[in-house]
């Protein structure tokens, strides 16, 4: 890397690492956290306190990627989000003010905004290669880790039943706080040792993908199973379709999505009668339609970032609910969290700037390396389908969103590389810089000495 006026800079090596330094400490936090084998418990009601020693560490992990983006010599380094993503954060910041609870909101806020800022910036910094390099290695250790837990301690199995879910007894969870986390970490680790992994050994890649799958089936997680196939086919119809037609997927996509509108309307009744079962999908069914009935009071605006759940006496859950549904802390479906807390606007504005824009970008492009863009889609469709019956959509440091923020990160890292390379390729030499550095005289000497 070079300084000012061709010069060396001496620094770059002390920002990767630092960079690299933040990646990997963002991913353990985000993974296993402080307090590994911990289960997270909840009070009723919730007050939405925060723990402190976590946003500590959030906090200087933030002001390492902040310092090292030198804000004084290079301040246009601070602008690491994309756009669509800043309009988003930009309206969740709006929506404080008409919270009940500005304070809880805006300190979940600020978390969420600062690992966003510092996963962009550190994928922007040390690329999309070592990036996936990083996360392989931190899901690894994780896994390990996990079957470690399993021998040694009962903890690293649910041993009690939640709010909820009666049936979690005997799930596995590993050193992670619940068996949904840890189902969503050994899909991950599958999509991530499948696609764009040919420099690893074979046996390595097969060894952990059936540890993997062992783990993800004793979870017990069913949304992580069942979102995981459609993640894995849609990276491998990536990596077999011509890119010349790729762009042709997204008009289709639209169609698809309109045909599949109008028959959900024509058979409304027919569709949710099933959904209407207490059991049906282990009780979300009876969460959602509060959920609902509050973002049709409140379509526009909602109750504001960060509060609705986990805030007190004062959460609208307790005015559009009773019994059980009042005592959990999510609404298990990250688009309707998102549109009770921000509205139709800010979940439009989120969607379209998380999910929808870099899957078009992706589908578009014509440069992206097949395994390399596999990856990425794969990721983003297994987060799109798990905000369904989960909720992790611009959720601070949430697992789902946290690896969906890295695909988009490394989207953006990934064709604009390719974007750089091919113009490097295809630009031409202006005719005055051809006349300023002539092309040296080889062929002279070889003519006089035929002569001669």
């Amino acid at each position: 890397m070079v300084g000012i006026a061709g010069r060396p800079d001496r620094w770059a090596s002390v920002r990767r690492g630092a960079f690299m330094t933040t990646t990997f400490c963002m991913l353990w936090m985000v993974t296993i956290g402080l307090n590994p084998l911990s289960e997270k418990v909840k009070t009723i009601p919730a007050t939405g306190d925060g723990d402190f020693a976590r946003q500590l560490c959030y906090s200087l992990i933030f002001i390492v990627a902040f310092i090292a983006s030198r804000p004084l010599t290079q301040p246009r380094n601070l602008f690491a989000l994309p756009l669509g993503i800043t309009i988003a954060l930009g309206w969740c910041w709006l929506s404080l003010s008409w919270s009940d609870v500005p304070g809880v909101g805006m300190r979940r806020l600020i978390l969420t905004s600062i690992i966003m800022f510092s996963i962009f910036r550190s994928v922007q910094e040390i690329g999309h290669e070592r990036s996936i390099a990083m996360i392989r290695l931190l899901l690894l250790i994780t896994l390990v880790l996990n079957y470690v837990a399993i021998v040694v301690t009962p903890a690293a199995i649910h041993q009690i039943a939640e709010i909820g879910d009666p049936n979690l007894i005997g799930n596995w969870r590993g050193v992670l706080p619940q068996k949904n986390f840890a189902g969503a970490i050994c899909a991950f680790t599958i999509i991530l040792f499948s696609f764009d992994a040919q420099k690893l050994k074979p046996w390595l890649r097969v060894a952990v993908i059936v540890a993997s799958l062992f783990f993800l089936y004793k979870t017990k997680s069913k949304t992580s199973e069942g979102i995981l196939v459609l993640a894995m086919i849609a990276g491998w119809i990536y990596t077999r379709y011509n890119p010349s037609y790729r762009a042709l997927i997204i008009p289709l996509l639209s169609v698809a999505g309109c045909a599949a509108v109008l028959y959900v309307e024509t058979n409304w009744d027919a569709l949710v009668e099933p959904l209407r079962r207490p059991d049906a999908f282990t009780g979300r069914t009876q969460i959602w339609p509060p959920l609902v009935n509050y973002a049709n009071d409140h379509l526009l605006t909602g109750t504001g970032f960060g509060s609705f759940w986990n805030v007190g006496p004062t959460s609208p859950i307790y005015q559009y609910a009773e019994g059980w549904v009042t005592g959990i802390a999510a609404g298990h479906n990250g688009y309707l969290d998102m549109l009770v807390q921000i509205g139709l606007p800010g979940l439009i504005l989120t969607v379209v700037a998380m999910i929808i824009w870099p899957m078009i970008r992706l589908l578009s492009s014509r440069t992206a390396p097949r395994q390399t863009g596999a990856l990425l889609l794969a990721v983003i469709v297994f987060c799109m389908g798990h905000n369904l019956t989960e909720s992790s959509l611009f959720d601070r440091d949430m697992v789902v969103q946290q690896f969906l923020s890295f695909a988009v990160a490394m989207i953006s890292s990934v064709l604009g590389s390719t974007y750089a390379v091919r113009r490097t390729r295809s630009t031409p030499v202006p005719r005055d810089a051809r006349i300023a550095h002539p092309r040296p005289m080889v062929r002279e000497p070889m003519i006089k000495e035929r002569q001669a």
